[in-house]
């Protein structure tokens, strides 16, 4: 008989009585449900659609008989008369409820002469050739037009529904027309509102694939996809009606049912997401997987039961392993039961323990030795692990910091033995790896000679209430595959040898009096630096050199460096001078101008004090140049002042001119006047031409009002398309007029946008001093609402302020 193993005996278990019966039997019937389902949910989807598009059918037949009802009563004496129709489009509020956009009567040549409600811009105009005028008026039959944009602008799509108003005799004598704009609330909008279960919706589109009704009306302007893109569409725009799978344009597979309208051959659309439409699928499928998950235990019980002998061993053994653990390293073998698979993986588990005991036993020995080794060294040490942790902390560094490692094992403290507040501490940063923070923790360190990957710093440190010069080495310690487990970090008291290193480099300093030690201390400076004795010039560095315009210091031995002084700069310069020869203290830093050799100037910041120079008393002088840093302070005041589109003054120095504009007005008693300005028809630059050249037309703008003012006035620009000016030292108040007169005149030049050309008119309002005293947001506030009277009585045309604005600031108005 053959050998079978345990996991073959199994498998063939768990296979006939799981794997066969219970997938097969779940899988078919899944299967059934759900071609059914979706049979069904099309079905009816489409039952829902046609309902959907016969009561639409029947609203749009609704407007159409009340707007041919409408056009029925109209006499025939009243198609020629524009007051009468306006009367009578105004008077039909139905008309207003149906076709909320608007009703209107055109002539029988498509002339419009009425339309209600408000007044239309487009009265008077030609509409003849438009497709639903000349098909209502070729048959004398009413007519709904497909979707066009609306002549207002804007993208937006509108329907007109037009009847004929036929006279006594059968004639033509006009046409109605109520216009429905789809992107506004309306019985054709209404659609886009009501929902297809949970997340669908309808949509509404014509043949030519254009969007008339849809809830994104983003959508409204684009197109559906071409023909041949989505092979249902093209079916359905080929007369299929019915259900269908498709994926829209924003990538979303859903169900769709499509349904042509009786009224005008548009086609209605219901589209729902398919994980909303299936949702009872999902619901099946988790039924399923649940009664498998149900029945998997019962099964897995039969063989439980029916291999209960064959696992016995197994599960002792498995016992047996939980049980084993802790600190404990001595293993005791596991009794092998049975001679099959398990036998022989407990007697495997029980070689490769007992020599993982083995090897443990030597482990920790080392560890041990390691750890006393670390201990008991004379030199003082601590390791921190990967976390930060102290997990040494050794004798000699207790006695040296007076810390003890009870208080610092465990913790990741090391800092407070060293440093009176918390910071990174060598073995840190070795543990991270952050060697870009050692100049801003130490001020001598370097790279350890001995240890790779070391780092050694050094530096003063009081140490149980003495001053102490340690040195300190650490570095990382990795495990087998060279990841960083811990640092160990050593120290070393070498204060007695910084004490005597201290002493000779001091003795050192003393005597480095020399003229070669100085001169390599300043020979790579930036700044300028001279030593002069008796205000002569016995040294200077190549950048004074440079700087005062000489090829080489030696031009400069001998000179007094006050010929290098501007005159301005001189007095200054002397009492710096006397201050240090007299105080023997260095005197303050003050900004002054050099004079280089070739006459030009250089701005620096100079400075002097003594100095001792081959025994004689001498003067240093430190002179740096800040010419780059004077430009920097002048470009961020322009840019803090002026426009950086106009380069005009902008709002905060307009306020500080007007402020000292009113105060000389009050000192002197002159008039002065503020215009504010606004550009007219702006706004359509904009939109026409793009933002870059409405830029183009407010720099131009710009120009043409500082050419119509003095150099004594000023042009400003407060924000967008928004001007003023200040006129100061005025004459007589009608001045005013006068410079308005001459600003209209230079608008009335057209500019020159985009290859093209552009009328921009401006509109101006004038507040006059003393007359309109205030404050100067008072003065600000009324000349802007003269301006704004300017708007309301036309456009550009100026206005004095006045508390009534009633009357007029004299002047004509011009175009």
């Amino acid at each position: 008989m053959p050998r079978f193993s345990l996991k073959i005996k199994l498998a063939l278990v768990v296979f006939l009585l799981i794997g066969i019966v219970s997938t097969g039997v779940a899988g078919l019937g899944l299967m059934f449900f759900i071609k059914e389902f979706e049979a069904s949910t099309a079905s009816r989807q489409y039952s829902v659609v046609s309902a959907m598009a016969a009561e639409l059918d029947d609203r749009i037949a609704a407007a159409q008989r009340e707007l041919v009802a409408v056009a029925m009563s109209i006499p025939p004496s009243m198609a020629g008369d524009p007051d009468r129709l306006q009367h009578f489009l105004d008077s039909r509020l139905d008309l207003h409820q149906v076709f909320s956009d608007g009703t209107g009567f055109f002539s029988p040549k498509g002339i419009l002469l009425a339309y209600a409600p408000g007044q239309s811009l487009f009265i008077g105009k030609d509409f003849s050739s438009r497709e639903y005028f000349a098909r209502t008026a070729a048959s004398g039959k009413p007519y709904i037009s497909e979707p066009f944009l609306s002549a207002r602008g804007g993208g937006r799509l509108q329907v007109v529904f037009t009847a004929p108003v036929l006279g006594g005799d059968g004639r033509l004598v006009g046409v109605l027309g109520g216009r429905v704009e789809l992107a506004e609330e309306n019985f054709l909008s209404r659609l886009a509102r009501v929902r297809v279960g949970d997340g669908g919706n309808f949509f509404l589109f014509n043949d030519q694939r254009q969007m008339i009704v849809h809830p994104d009306r983003d959508r409204l302007s684009v197109p559906l996809g071409g023909k041949g893109k989505q092979e249902l569409l093209d079916r359905v725009i080929g007369g299929y009606e019915g259900s269908g799978e498709m994926v829209s344009p924003s990538g979303v597979a859903g169900i769709y049912s499509f349904k042509r309208l009786h009224t005008t051959g548009w086609i209605l659309a219901a589209e729902r997401p398919l994980s909303d439409a299936y949702e009872p699928i999902e619901r099946a499928r988790f039924l399923v997987i649940s009664s498998l998950t149900i029945l998997l235990p019962v099964a897995l019980l039969a063989v439980w039961l029916f291999a209960g002998r064959l696992t016995a061993p197994l599960l002792m053994f498995a016992r047996r392993v939980r049980t084993m653990g802790g600190e404990s390293i001595s293993f005791e073998p596991i009794p092998v039961l049975s001679r099959d698979e398990i036998g022989e993986l407990v007697q495997a588990f029980n070689t490769m323990m007992q020599e993982l005991s083995s090897q443990r036993r030597l482990l920790e020995r080392e560890k041990s030795f390691a750890v006393q080794l670390l201990q008991h060294s004379a030199l003082p040490c601590y390791v921190i692990d990967a976390e930060h942790r102290v997990i040494i902390w050794n004798k000699a560094l207790e006695e040296l910091t007076g810390v003890e490692a009870k208080s610092q094992v465990g913790l990741k403290e090391p800092w407070r033995a060293f440093y009176t507040e918390p910071r990174r501490v060598l073995a840190d940063v070795v543990v991270d790896g952050a060697l870009h923070e050692m100049a801003d923790l130490y001020d001598c360190y370097a790279d350890s000679e001995l240890i790779p990957e070391g780092l050694r710093a050094e530096g003063w440190y009081r140490l149980k209430g003495r001053q102490r010069y340690l040195c300190f080495d650490a570095a990382p310690i990795r495990d087998s595959e060279g990841k960083v487990v811990a640092a160990i970090e050593t120290l070393q008291d070498v204060t007695l040898k910084a004490n005597t290193e201290e002493r000779l480099r001091t003795m050192v300093a003393a005597i480095g009096e020399s003229e070669e030690r100085f001169r390599r201390l300043v020979e790579l400076s930036l700044d300028g630096i001279a030593i002069l004795v008796e205000r002569r010039f016995v040294f200077v560095n190549p950048a004074g050199s440079e700087m005062l315009g000489c090829t080489s210091p030696d031009q400069l031995m001998g000179r007094e460096m006050l010929e290098f002084i501007q005159r301005e700069s001189e007095e200054l310069f002397l009492e710096q001078v006397s201050h240090a020869e007299q105080s023997d203290t260095s005197a303050p830093w003050i900004e002054e101008r050099l004079l280089r050799s070739d006459r030009t100037t250089v701005e620096v910041e100079l400075g002097v004090g003594p100095f001792v120079y081959r025994g004689q008393r001498a003067l240093q002088v430190i002179f740096r140049d800040i010419t780059e840093r004077r430009l920097a302070k002048a470009r961020l005041e322009t840019l803090a002042h002026y426009d950086s589109l106009t380069s005009l003054p902008n709002r905060v120095l307009f306020f500080d001119r007007l402020n000292h504009a009113v105060s000389e007005a009050k000192r002197y008693r002159h008039p002065l006047a503020l215009m504010y300005l606004d550009l007219d028809c702006f706004k359509e630059i904009n939109d026409r031409f793009g933002h870059a050249a409405g830029d183009a037309v407010l720099m131009e703008a710009g120009e043409r009002l500082k050419e119509c003012v003095r150099a004594c006035d000023m042009v400003a620009r407060m924000g967008g398309d928004e001007f003023t000016i200040i006129l100061a030292k005025m004459a007589e108040a009608e001045d005013a007029a006068v410079v308005a007169e001459r600003i209209i005149k230079a608008f009335a030049s057209p500019f020159q946008v985009e290859g093209g050309e552009a009328g921009v008119g401006v509109s101006i309002g004038i507040c006059v001093y003393p007359s309109c005293d205030s404050d100067l947001d008072g003065m600000v506030r009324f000349a802007d609402s003269a301006m704004y009277r300017a708007k309301q009585d036309g456009k550009n045309v100026y206005r004095f302020y006045s508390p009534e604005m009633g009357r007029r600031g004299g002047g004509t108005a011009r175009a």
